[in-house]
């Protein structure tokens, strides 16, 4: 009934279809980088898969239609990288770099491929080249400025970090080497403005809030050095380093609970280091003088002698573990009452 009133709606219908099946393959095709776009997922999802092989197919096709972009070749670097194949990456970008030499992006991946695989001067050369062929890009400088500070040439690195810097300003990962250089060359006022300002942008720079601790720290402004390492245990509250440091500044300012606290916490972790032991051991010494119960006090006495006997087992020749061990075996408790060991 409805094709009887409407037919010219069938007729239209119709000639919908056909129309569409007939338009041109221009129209709906995708474009390059479209298309690079699409291997790119394709190739994260095979990752996920643990399909490492035709990830790899998957990227190096992305950045066959769209070389230019740094993804493709981030997501195909640690691909290559996770499966032990460095040395095929290398070799994948020998190629790209004999098939496009003037191209910056293929020279500095290439240069990614020697740093992660050590080979430092090679990645240099290939870093130079990329700055030599874009010098408004800024990666190839950064790159720059890690490898040459690895390699001691403090000068080099900062001067790299500076031109990054100059290109994109204020990059969190360019601020920290800058603060770092700095922080070598004992300018300590340059490295702490560096080091603030890659954290304002990004907290996460862990290195960065250490050394600014111990800029701090050597000041003598305590305070602040403390309250770095503490940002960097809520942060990780493994991170042993951070927390050696704010142990040692506890010790040293003689609160010797949170000294306790720290070493003892440490030791978890470092449990063959005899210096956390040693340190452990004269905290709790330190800290039982202070107690006004005889059986706390006792408790703490007991607690370092087990300390004292760690660091003997670790390293027999240290005399000084030896000598409190001594004195604290010597220490009676008469009628509730008992004495400490002095600290030497």
């Amino acid at each position: 009934m409805i094709n009887s009133i409407f037919p010219w709606m069938v007729r239209g219908r119709a000639l919908l279809l056909i129309s569409l099946l007939f338009l041109p393959f221009t129209a709906v095709a995708a474009s390059p980088e479209e298309q690079a776009e699409l291997f790119y997922e394709e190739g994260k999802s095979l990752n996920k898969q643990r399909m490492f092989n035709e990830a790899i197919m998957q990227f190096a096709q992305a950045i066959d239609l769209n070389i230019n972009v740094h993804k493709y070749h981030r997501a195909l670097q640690g691909t290559y990288m996770a499966t032990r194949r460095g040395l095929h990456g290398i070799r994948y970008y020998k190629g790209l770099v004999r098939k496009r030499p003037n191209n910056a992006v293929v020279h500095y991946w290439l240069g990614r491929f020697y740093l992660a695989n050590k080979g430092l001067d090679k990645a240099t050369q290939e870093f130079k080249k990329a700055t030599q062929l874009a010098p408004d890009e800024e990666h190839a400088y950064i790159s720059l400025g890690h490898v040459a500070s690895r390699l001691g040439r403090l000068d080099e690195g900062l001067a790299a970090y500076l031109k990054a810097d100059a290109l994109v300003p204020n990059i969190p990962v360019v601020q920290v080497g800058i603060g770092n250089v700095y922080f070598e060359k004992e300018d300590y006022d340059q490295a702490e403005k560096a080091y603030k300002t890659a954290l304002e942008k990004d907290t996460s720079y862990l290195e960065a809030r250490y050394n600014l601790g111990i800029i701090f720290e050597k000041r003598g402004d305590y305070g602040d050095a403390a309250e770095q390492w503490q940002l960097m245990l809520d942060e990780d509250p493994n991170e042993s380093n951070a927390r050696g440091k704010l142990a040692q500044l506890y010790f040293r300012g003689k609160l010797y609970v949170d000294a306790v606290r720290e070493y003892a916490t440490l030791s978890l972790v470092k449990l063959d280091d005899p210096k956390v032991f040693m340190a452990l051991g004269e905290s709790q010494v330190l800290l039982a003088a202070e107690l006004a119960e005889p059986e706390d006090r006792k408790l703490l006495q007991k607690m370092a002698i087990e300390s004292f006997v760690r660091v003997l087992e670790l390293q027999p020749e240290n005399k000084k573990a030896q000598k409190y061990l001594t004195k604290l075996k010597k220490i009676e408790i008469p009628g509730g009452q008992n004495s400490s060991p002095s600290s030497d």
